[in-house]
């Protein structure tokens, strides 16, 4: 009997690694595309000679399409099959793709990303899914790994390759190869993702959810302080993301070719922040400490974006912002996954939350930039964190009240943070 214990938990084990390399094969990979494609639209957009607002239409017009596609798809996921679903998305895209270049002008441009932005709210609904399933038999520890290989893919490999392929075999030519990555993204979804979503049954007493309603969580101050900063984050990378490449080839005279370095230099520092630095941050002491500072380093970089137009300034500034949103979503998640709330409920509202900050955050900056100028925007977007910052953090620093590990969940504490 021990022997075959032994043979199960062995054999477990090692299925429990190898859906794990597969996951996060495919969703790099998937991370890679998309990164891809917001390069492609980008200058796609600039090909057709468009304003900023307009180029930020573009850029929003999928994101919006995510928001308002994350609850349908959950709905649609929960009766349907996830190998069937990513799969038939994922062609889709790639026909998708494959008319893109040939639209004669940026409305046509902006509706195909709005519907290209609902399917992948039913591919991102899909994976997140499936690894929040199985993510009890894989550990905690394995939390950011999702979100840090997609960001890795999204916002650095994605664009790099975008830019070469571009460099190399022109516009057309990327919109065609990233087609045909969605096709092979449909095979390798079919060979990783189950038939269903059902979640394992434990054995034990059910854990209670916890706060579900909207009312019931926003009485917790950890789910206030975690709501306000997500929107603000997501408003604020959503803008540097839109318009990095401009800054890049208007504000500094860059060439096209390296323009993206911007964007890649701020998504590899947050995603060596969600990869290898969670336990440092996390485990420490001087946690609360931490968490301000990296609201700071946001605010220090949009600071240096608006008013320190050089090379060195900005691949500065994009560290510093990579860095702060990466222990600013380390923090978040943790205080989530350790608070007495309905876990599904609270994860859906963040990525309802996230998309919307993403895209009013284009939109806004798109309107102002065209109104006020490029770099005005980043000191524009000081405020909003500014007045956070001395609300949740501030007045803590000022009295230095020595550091929580947490938030108090008590109910009967005082609901002010």
């Amino acid at each position: 009997m021990p022997l075959q214990s032994d043979a199960a938990v062995s054999a477990r084990d090692g299925e429990l690694r190898a859906f794990l390399l597969r996951f996060i094969g495919l969703t790099l990979l998937s991370g890679v595309t998309i990164g891809m494609n917001k390069v492609l639209a980008t200058l796609l957009g600039l090909h057709l000679h468009v304003s900023n607002f307009q180029l930020a239409a573009i850029s929003s017009a999928e994101t919006l399409a995510m928001a308002l596609g994350t609850i349908p798809a959950g709905y649609i996921l929960s009766r349907g099959n996830p190998k069937h679903l990513y799969a038939g998305v994922s062609l889709s895209l790639a026909l998708a793709f494959c008319v893109l270049p040939w639209l004669p002008g940026w409305q046509w441009v902006a509706l195909l990303m709005f519907l290209v932005g609902l399917c992948i709210s039913l591919r991102i609904v899909a994976m997140s899914t499936v690894f929040l399933v199985r993510l009890p038999e894989l550990g905690q520890g394995k939390a950011g790994w999702y979100k840090g290989t997609l960001i890795l893919g999204m916002q650095f490999l994605g664009p790099l390759c975008g830019n070469y392929l571009i460099a190399q075999l022109g516009l057309k030519a990327g919109f065609l190869i990233s087609a045909l990555m969605f096709a092979m993204l449909a095979v390798l979804g079919w060979q990783v993702l189950p038939d269903n979503t059902a979640p394992p049954k434990q054995a034990g007493p059910a854990a209670l959810p916890g706060a579900a309603s909207l009312r019931e969580l926003l009485r917790l101050p950890v789910v206030r302080v975690t709501y306000l900063f997500e929107i603000l984050a997501s408003f604020t990378a959503s803008s540097v993301g839109v318009f990095s490449i401009l800054l890049a080839i208007r504000v500094l005279h860059w060439p096209a070719h390296h323009s993206v370095w911007l964007m890649a230099v701020q998504g590899l520092s947050c995603v060596l922040v969600l990869l290898f630095l969670g336990r440092f941050v996390l485990a420490s002491r001087h946690r609360e400490q931490l968490y301000g500072g990296a609201h700071l380093a946001i605010m220090a970089a949009l600071l240096i974006l608006g008013l320190w137009p050089s090379s060195i300034a900005y691949l500065g500034a994009s560290v510093l912002l990579g860095l702060g949103l990466g222990v600013n979503n380390l923090v978040n998640t943790d205080n989530i996954a350790r608070a007495p709330v309905d876990k599904a409920r609270v994860s859906a509202h963040l990525t309802l939350f996230g998309m919307v900050g993403g895209t009013a955050g284009a939109l806004a900056a798109g309107r102002l930039a065209d109104l006020t100028g490029l770099r005005n925007v980043f000191l524009i977007w000081l405020a909003p964190w500014l007045a956070a910052w001395l609300v949740f953090h501030g007045s803590r620093w000022l009295r230095r009240a020595p550091p929580a590990a947490i938030p108090s969940f008590d109910h009967t504490a005082e609901s002010a943070p």
